[in-house]
């Protein structure tokens, strides 16, 4: 029994509505591009006094000591970032600097050529990932989490898809859109935050994609043969390596 509150399940429902009855999920950070909020801590994020940078410490008490939960780590990050620069600041210095993994456009257009939906599923901001989207040319409708400011511009919070611990239930998503007629041919995904995404993919037939050698691939080994085949999941550095596998599964459903 998933815990997503009804109002939540009918926009879902809403938005893959315009989906083909076949889906891939992908998380965007550090699976479809380098991850945002990596990359804009390292430019510009706070320096601690013993020389560490901030945003380590947050994603250390998160995915390592487990004395974050997966939201209030992502919305420290946040604040951090926003108290150095603004929304549009980020945006523009992103577009300079800011890479897709290598494959991935070509990556989508076959999935639609098999009449698979891409459908971002993405623990990130709307208003950073919108606009990135649009520039990297990637079409895909998204879910994920927003910020929120106050009316004289200042930043106030995260708000979650669905709650601080788990900001996006991922997984849950995935099953929903199965007991409502959609195939999940598969996900997408790098790390911890990503593992309820595989876990539920897997368990309904579909591939499973790791990016790297992070959360997600660790998993992976570590549930080989039991939630996980052998078969079943792969790990990639460029989506051009995982295009036969997916191909495949395909052929299997």
């Amino acid at each position: 029994m998933n815990d997503t509150s009804t109002s939540q399940q009918d926009a879902w429902l809403k938005m893959l509505a315009g989906c083909s009855t076949d889906l891939f999920l992908l998380d965007l950070d550090g699976t479809v591009w380098g991850d945002i909020l990596v990359v804009l801590n390292e430019q510009f994020g706070p320096v601690d006094p013993d020389g560490e940078k901030r945003w380590k410490k947050h994603d250390r008490a998160f995915k390592v000591d487990g004395t974050m939960t997966n939201g209030a780590h992502l919305e420290a990050e946040y604040r951090d970032l926003l108290e150095a620069k603004t929304i549009d600041e980020m945006i523009a210095w992103l577009k300079e600097n800011h890479e897709l993994v290598p494959g991935v456009k070509d990556f989508l257009a076959f999935l639609r050529s098999m009449g698979v939906t891409p459908v971002a599923v993405s623990n990130g901001s709307l208003q950073i990932a919108v606009p990135m989207l649009k520039f990297h040319g990637v079409e895909m409708p998204i879910i994920a989490n927003s910020l929120r400011f106050s009316d004289d511009g200042m930043f106030e919070a995260m708000e979650f898809v669905h709650n601080e611990d788990d900001g996006v239930r991922k997984g849950e998503l995935a099953e929903i859109a199965a007991a409502n007629g959609y195939r999940v041919i598969g996900c997408a995904g790098d790390s911890k935050g990503d593992v309820c995404m595989a876990e539920a993919t897997a368990k309904l037939g579909g591939l499973v994609l790791a990016c790297g050698d992070g959360g997600l691939t660790a998993w992976c080994e570590q549930n080989e043969g039991n939630i996980v085949s052998a078969g079943s999941w792969i790990t990639y550095d460029d989506f051009g390596q995982v295009t036969r596998a997916v191909q495949a599964r395909l052929g299997g459903f």
